[in-house]
């Protein structure tokens, strides 16, 4: 789902016509869709694996599998999207690196609840994330009040900084330090619950 599902909403809407916030359509899409992919793999990577590792008293290397690579391939084929290497290589690292508090998010779930309910706020918790950060629809058409809640959450921050990187501007230091915020706390808290886990286990 986290692969093919962006894939396809890119093969559907990606030969639309038109710019926004100075990016074509396909551009557009290949962050939000990036931003979906990359954040759902890096939650679902460490969440439920993580609390199913909890009742078996295991913990193994965390894996992320994103969809970048193919989205990435669809943008600059099927898309027909022209970033300068620059520019790509910049948005590659935006995307890989602005993942870190969504693994956390992840850990933080899957050391709150088990295997089967860490699934299950898993995907709430993406949704919500997307919808309010504006991966799915423009984060400008959502009420004033929903608009004030997204611009609190880690995926607005990410999508202004893939959104910057591809349009050749400058990588907003608020967003860097938003994503840095939401990393610490997440962390501390995963911290907390590991060390909570380890003395009742």
């Amino acid at each position: 789902m986290l692969i093919a599902f962006p894939a396809l909403l890119y093969l559907i809407y990606a030969q639309q016509h038109g710019m926004s916030q100075g990016l074509t359509v396909a551009t557009l899409l290949l962050v939000s869709m990036s931003v979906y992919s990359g954040m759902g793999s890096a939650m679902f990577a460490s969440g439920p694996q993580l609390a199913r590792e909890r009742s078996n008293g295991w913990m193994r290397q965390l894996r992320i599998i994103p969809g970048l690579a193919l989205l990435m391939t669809l943008a600059l084929t099927y898309g027909h999207v022209h970033l300068a290497a620059g520019r790509l290589g910049l948005l590659v690292a935006v995307l890989v690196l602005g993942t870190i508090p969504f693994c956390a998010l992840g850990l933080v779930i899957g050391l709150t609840f088990d295997s089967q309910t860490a699934q299950v706020a898993q995907m709430v918790t993406l949704l919500v994330l997307a919808f309010l950060g504006g991966i799915f629809i423009q984060w400008s058409s959502l009420p004033h009040g929903m608009q004030l809640i997204g611009k609190a959450l880690p995926s607005y921050h990410l999508a202004q900084l893939g959104r910057n990187a591809a349009g050749g501007h400058a990588l907003g230091l608020a967003n860097i330090a938003v994503l840095a915020a939401w990393t610490a706390g997440l962390a501390v808290v995963a911290l907390w619950r590991w060390r909570r886990e380890s003395t009742t286990a």
